[in-house]
């Protein structure tokens, strides 16, 4: 990964895991979310929940994605990430929750962050290390809508 790239993504990560883990210790989820990252590096998060008449979270995510899509082609930004509770398998077998960031940049290639956790009794939350893989391009270059 370019260092340009790693230090947008990076850029990025922080507030939405900050935000994330703080709807997480109110509630027993949170709906989906974003961030961008301008042109000219101003970040700013975004909720589209709001904006839509009946929300749901593959709604909300759509409706993120297009919001970037748009302001990508009027190259406005240059990293945007999409953040949704998530449900991901264990090593142990079954299911377990997690912050599931998609992470996109104009220079470079798709990303997803992916950070496990669990309510302990006591209603603690303990957050397991974030691990990385390959995303899929939604925002830049050449994308097929389906």
């Amino acid at each position: 990964m370019q260092p340009t790239v790693r230090h947008d993504f990076n850029e990025l990560i922080a507030p939405i895991l900050d935000m994330a883990e703080s709807m997480l210790e109110v509630g027993e989820g949170f709906t989906p979310f974003g961030a961008r990252l301008a042109c000219g590096g101003q970040l700013a998060l975004i909720d589209v929940a709001r904006t839509l008449e009946e929300p749901s979270n593959p709604l909300i995510v759509d409706a993120l994605y297009a919001t970037f899509r748009l302001e990508a082609r009027q190259k406005t930004i240059r990293a945007c990430a999409v953040c949704w509770d998530a449900l991901v398998p264990r090593q142990s077998g079954g299911l377990m929750d997690a912050i599931a960031i998609g992470l996109e940049h104009r220079d470079g290639d798709p990303t997803i962050l992916v950070c496990s956790y669990a309510r302990e009794p006591g209603g603690d939350i303990h957050f397991e290390e974030p691990v990385t893989s390959t995303g899929r391009r939604h925002v830049f270059g050449s994308v097929l809508l389906s």
